[in-house]
């Protein structure tokens, strides 16, 4: 294939992408959030504009909720990607780091900090996942995106929580999907019951559907 054939089928997806950047960027600053992109995340660029795209899809009223903000990157994009409706965003976290690579210490300020632009979307419990009930959450939720300890064990109660609370037409996304075997295992698990469908797959961030199964008279 010549040189000019190969930036004919490059340059679409070229395209594509800086607008999506735009529309993001643009949506990021009208929500006070234009510093999000320089926050400290563990979570790739791909994947926060995933998240941003699953809940620039939600409708009106749209309840969102995070287990494991960290410094709050991923809660940024997925507020942006609300921007203009009703909404609200529950985080679940401890802010000591205990299972993060930087090591244990206090980041509840500097998560305060990095959301202060759509701190009045946002309620934060600060727990370890495995002490919230469902009850405590409410429900229903229309995407529910989990980040928390990547251990099997872990993300299995996190599965099992998330499920109570999740509506049935919402979206649960798990973060380090490929490169965490306990987060893979979970995933796999749930796949396997046949309720569930894969929704997408970007980086180590991946989102299922709850099946919806016709029922016949």
């Amino acid at each position: 294939m010549d040189n000019e054939n190969k930036l004919s089928i490059r340059l679409p997806r070229t395209i594509l992408r800086r607008a999506r950047e735009w529309h993001i960027n643009r949506d990021l600053s009208a929500c006070g959030l234009s510093n999000a992109s320089k926050i400290h995340t563990f979570t790739h660029k791909e994947e926060l504009a995933a998240l941003y795209n699953l809940a620039a899809q939600l409708p009106d009223g749209a309840r969102v909720l995070e287990i494991g903000s960290y410094l709050g990157a991923s809660t940024c994009y997925l507020a942006a990607g609300l921007r203009g409706r009703k909404a609200s965003i529950v985080c679940v976290d401890t802010w000591e780091n205990q299972t993060m690579p930087d090591g244990v210490r206090d980041t509840f300020a500097e998560f305060k900090v990095n959301t202060k632009g759509v701190e009045h979307l946002i309620t934060t419990i600060r727990k370890r996942s495995d002490q919230v009930a469902a009850a405590e959450l409410g429900a229903p939720y229309d995407l529910i995106f989990l980040d928390g300890d990547h251990s099997y064990a872990a993300t299995k109660k996190d599965f099992e929580l998330a499920a109570q609370v999740l509506a049935p037409d919402g979206v649960l996304a798990f973060h380090d999907s490929r490169c965490f075997q306990g987060v893979s295992r979970v995933i796999g698990e749930i796949l396997a019951t046949g309720d569930w469908s894969l929704g997408g797959i970007t980086q180590n961030f991946s989102w299922l559907t709850r099946q919806q199964f016709e029922h016949f008279q």
